[in-house]
């Protein structure tokens, strides 16, 4: 900042201090400085304590508070264009503000003689300065004037540059410590700015990871719900057909009821009985298992009961003993014990399975001759008739007493067999009851369409599994020698009872 030099014309000579005003005069009057100081003191020249007026002062600047300077200051007069104007002089200390002119505050003495420049003014000079500004101010031309040089004015100015030069550098540079913490704290904010922008950066960055995730789990939802709507509709079809199926189900079931019903009218008027396969087969094993406990209660205890040669002698006179494979003095009670059950077995065949409706029908070769003309001709009313004729013999009243008699003879041959071979067994009563169970059994068989009967094996055949029932300590791998309880089949084989057989 150059301080602005006041415009003197350069033919204006110093005016004496006795052409300035009263006012003017006090003024500018010169205090006086001339006390002594301290010898210490490093204000002091000469012994002479400095005149403010020689401190160094710059225009303009407004001397901040913290600096003690008790130099008034000199108000340089300046004519411009006809007016004239006051600059006022202050001292710099720190900073430079350039702030308006302010009114001049009145000289106060300083309060310490260390803030005091040591640049001074001859106060010869003072004098001529002060003239020459009065002269100034006086004058009413309104050309700039110009300050020789060498002069006392122009001295002052240059000196006052120089000060305001000087004190100007502190203010306007920074020290290297200063750019350093400026530095530090620039790269600080710069440091915390990356930082937020890093921050920004990578929230927009999962904020834009979510966004597509949650496209994708929109997208997913609009599949699932997709799927389960296509689930909803196929379970409301399903559920229909559901419904369908079993409103069908109901109606063939009430369907089947009533065909059901007209059957068993049909089988009625044409089968003698209400069995079928599978009642048939429930009777036939509860009458081989009534043999078997028959003949086990008689024997007693061990076989006490048993006589045996007694069956032995039945045994020869049956012929069976001959192809048996272990000799007579050589049988064991239960060996015995099988065949008699094979005895009780073989009368109920003979009498009731192995001649059909024979115990009723006196004339049963006539009825197979009959029968047999008939099915080579018409199968099916063959098969009518002989269903027919059974139905008629189960109605007819006579069919009772004839039961009777035929279960009777039976029962006691059976018995009298029985009574001679166990001794103190009397089982008569059981002997009628399987006797009635084969004549029932034996009718209900020829009624059905297909005539179920029973097939004996042959002595010496190997043991079939499939075919064949085992018993009491029978060889599995070994010859038929016994056959205890004959099969039962139909025609078609549709119905098959296993056979009971003792294998050696």
């Amino acid at each position: 900042m150059t301080t602005p030099k006041p415009d003197i014309p350069a033919t204006a000579t110093p005016t004496s201090a006795s052409n300035l005003s009263q006012e003017d005069q006090d003024f500018y009057k010169e205090p006086d400085f001339n006390t002594i100081a301290p010898k210490d003191s490093k204000d002091l020249k000469d012994g002479v304590v400095p005149s403010p007026t020689a401190e160094t002062v710059k225009l303009g600047i407004k001397p901040e508070p913290k600096v003690d300077v008790a130099a008034a200051p000199v108000a340089a007069a300046t004519t411009t264009n006809g007016k004239t104007q006051e600059t006022p002089i202050t001292p710099k200390a720190e900073a430079v503000i350039t702030t308006a002119p302010a009114p001049a505050p009145t000289p106060v003495a300083p309060t310490s003689h260390a803030t005091v420049a040591t640049t001074t003014i001859d106060p010869t000079d003072v004098t001529a300065v002060t003239a020459a500004l009065a002269a100034a101010v006086n004058s009413t031309d309104d050309v700039d004037m110009t300050l020789a040089p060498g002069t006392a004015i122009e001295e002052m100015n240059l000196v006052l540059e120089e000060s305001i030069d000087d004190d100007s550098d502190p203010d306007e540079e920074f020290s290297g410590d200063e750019l350093r913490e400026n530095d530090e704290a620039e790269s600080e904010e710069a440091r915390q700015s990356r930082q937020i922008r890093d921050r920004i950066e990578e929230l927009e960055m999962r904020n834009n990871i979510l966004a597509a995730n949650l496209d994708d789990a929109l997208l997913e939802k609009q599949r699932i719900e997709g799927e389960f709507g296509r689930s909803v509709g196929f379970s409301q079809d399903l559920h229909r057909q559901l419904v369908e199926t079993q409103q069908k189900l109901v109606k063939r079931e009430r369907d089947y009821e009533v065909m059901s019903k007209n059957y068993l009218e049909h089988v009625r008027l044409i089968r003698a009985t209400d069995d079928d396969h599978s009642t048939i087969i429930e009777r036939l094993t509860q009458l081989k298992a009534s043999i078997e406990h028959l003949v086990r209660k008689a024997q007693g205890s061990r076989s006490v009961n048993l006589n045996k040669e007694a069956v032995i002698e039945h045994f020869k006179n049956s012929g069976l003993l001959e192809g048996f494979p272990i000799p007579a003095d050589n049988l064991e009670a239960f060996h015995l014990n099988l065949y008699m059950e094979s005895v009780i077995m073989s009368t109920l065949v003979t009498r009731f399975f192995g001649k059909a409706l024979s115990c009723i029908f006196n004339f049963n070769e006539g009825f197979k001759d009959i029968y047999g003309w008939m099915h080579d001709r018409n199968e099916k009313l063959a098969v009518r008739w002989r269903q027919q004729l059974c139905v008629m013999i189960t109605q007819d009243p006579a069919t009772k007493v004839r039961q009777e008699e035929e279960v009777t003879a039976a029962a006691t041959e059976l018995s009298e067999l029985v009574s001679k071979v166990y001794t103190n067994a009397n089982e008569l009563a059981k002997l009628r009851d399987l006797c009635n169970k084969a004549f029932e059994l034996s009718v209900a068989m020829t009624a059905f369409e297909s005539v179920i009967s029973p097939e004996t094996v042959a002595l010496g055949t190997a043991f079939d599994e499939e075919n064949m029932g085992p018993s009491l300590k029978s060889n599995p791998e070994g010859k038929v020698a016994l056959v205890i309880f004959p099969s039962f089949v139909d025609k078609e084989r549709a119905f098959n009872i296993r056979s009971k057989v003792w294998c050696y």
